[in-house]
């Protein structure tokens, strides 16, 4: 089996390769969000069993995901100790998943991916396409990978996060 390739290649020009990765994630957000205003408050805050997500804790973990990569390979530093506290738990999820499940309305998930989406794409304006493409050390030891992987990822991981989510809200309407 081939290994998976963390770099996403484009030719030394520009081109519209930013754009065309900035519009998947648009594309991929806007989706989400269609999902989130057809959501009720019970739907998103609701558990189908203790230790399984609920569709505001994949909301969240969205967020947090989008906040970290703008932070770690756009900005180009670690998170401070605050931003650790805020994100971290909605990154990992896991044992910290009993903290998100909270009672939220549906705008503030709605805002909080807005918001986090507003801070990439105006992070992203300053980004050159040799920063674009440059290897970073992170996720292959060897290769490293590129922020055109990272955005494809974030892409990858939001839309994957979705189909949790439609799995949930069908659970929730069978036992609803």
């Amino acid at each position: 089996m081939e290994n998976r390739k963390y770099h996403i290649d484009f030719d030394r020009q520009k081109d519209q390769a930013i754009e065309y990765l900035v519009g998947i994630l648009k594309d991929a957000r806007q989706t989400t969000l269609q999902i989130v205003e057809r959501l009720t408050e019970d739907e998103a805050n609701w558990q189908y069993l203790p230790g399984w997500n609920t569709i505001g804790a994949l909301l969240d973990h969205i967020a947090a995901i989008e906040h970290y990569f703008r932070i770690e390979f756009i900005e180009e530093r670690k998170l401070t100790a605050e931003e650790e506290e805020r994100w971290l738990p909605a990154m990992d999820m896991g044992p910290h998943l009993p903290k998100l499940i909270s009672i939220k309305s549906i705008d503030d998930y709605r805002v909080s991916l807005m918001e986090s989406r507003k801070q990439l794409l105006a992070a992203l304006e300053q980004v050159s396409f040799d920063d674009f493409i440059k290897r970073r050390a992170d996720y292959d030891p060897v290769e490293g990978c590129n922020l055109a992987w990272v955005l494809y990822h974030m892409a990858e991981d939001e839309i994957y996060h979705r189909g949790q989510i439609s799995i949930i809200r069908k659970l929730y309407k069978e036992r609803n």
